[in-house]
Order: structure tokens, then C-alpha cells, then sequence
């Protein structure tokens, strides 16, 4: 964490050389106990702790980034899904599974199915390339969790995903509570 007094005196000496004005704010938000930036800063250091993702990723023949491994990682928890539901499984936007899906076809780890009863729906599925890099890293990520969860008990890991299930259905509940579509 940045030292307040060192930050104030840089945007003094950034004003006197003819820059803009420092900005001053009037709310105070101590992110250590804001918990949506602590989720954010333990989901990225567990994406590089233990067996690091992206470097497990450099480690393969086949160049993809996260975006398209969390796809594969969905895939291959749960099987064919559509757009929509891997969306979903990732909590993210549509557009942006579309676009790992488009790198991922041209890679062939993945294909696609259109439905019969409705052309615009589409089951994404792993090829058997998509299979194999999938258990490729997967113990290797299974590792890496094994070796996050060691820091708790079994009662505390236990406690902690009964808070996270909490959380979750909370904010499912959040969402719904303020989307626009309801009458």
C-alpha cells in the first residue's frame, strides 16, 4: 500500500511543474476490508499461485490465454453447453465466450452443434484435442487447489464455502432484485 504523505507531496510537485491540479476526494475506502477488491485480489493471486495458469498455458503447443482456458475449463466440468450457459458457469458476457469460442474453433479444441428446433441456439463442445489439453492442466490446477486449501482445516474450508454459497446466492438475489426487466 502506497504511502499517503509520498503521494501527496508527487501530486504537489506534479502541480507546481504546470500540470493539473491534484484531485482531492472526500469518500475514504479502505480496500482491505471492501471485500469485492480482496475477492479480486485473491482470485488473481490464486490464478498465479502454485502452477501458474498462464504459465501452464506457454507450456503447451497450442497458444490460447485464460479467456479461452476458463471456456475449456467449463467444458470440460460440465460437458456440452450453450453460449449462454457458459456465459453463465463463468459470469461473464455472452460476447466474450463468443469470442474465445471463435479462437477456440479455429484451434479445433472445440466444436459446434446448431439445434434443430431452434437454429440460433448452439451446443459448444470439446473436440478431442479440446479433451486432451483440458487434462493436460486440470491436475495441475487440481494441485494448485489442493496446495490453496492447505492453509485452512477441513472445519474452516468447510465454513468458508458454506460463506461463499451464502455470498453467492445473496448476489444472485442482488441481481435479480435490481434488473430492469421486471415488471
Amino acid at each position: 500500500m502506497p504511502d499517503r504523505s509520498v503521494v501527496t507531496k508527487n501530486n504537489a510537485s506534479l502541480s507546481k511543474q504546470g500540470k493539473l491540479p491534484a484531485g482531492k476526494v472526500n469518500s475514504n475506502l479502505d480496500l482491505q476490508t471492501f471485500l469485492p477488491y480482496r475477492m479480486y485480489c485473491l482470485a488473481m493471486q490464486m490464478s498465479h499461485a502454485g502452477n501458474d495458469l498462464p504459465e501452464l498455458l506457454n507450456d503447451t503447443d497450442i497458444i490460447i490465454r485464460e479467456r479461452e482456458w476458463r471456456v475449456i475449463s467449463i467444458l470440460g466440468a460440465y460437458g456440452g453447453l450453450t453460449n449462454g450457459n457458459v456465459a453463465n458457469a463463468l459470469k461473464t458476457d455472452s460476447a466474450t465466450v463468443s469470442r474465445a469460442v471463435k479462437v477456440l474453433k479455429k484451434l479445433l479444441l472445440i466444436d459446434t452443434l446448431n439445434s434443430k428446433k431452434d437454429r440460433r441456439k448452439v451446443l459448444i463442445y470439446l473436440t478431442e484435442s479440446g479433451a486432451k489439453l483440458y487434462d493436460k492442466i486440470t491436475p495441475k490446477r487440481i494441485e494448485t487447489g489442493q496446495m490453496i486449501d492447505s492453509c485452512f482445516t477441513h472445519e474452516e474450508l468447510s465454513a468458508l464455502h458454506h460463506l461463499l454459497n451464502k455470498l453467492d446466492r445473496h448476489l444472485q438475489h442482488m441481481e435479480n432484485e435490481f434488473e430492469d426487466e421486471w415488471e
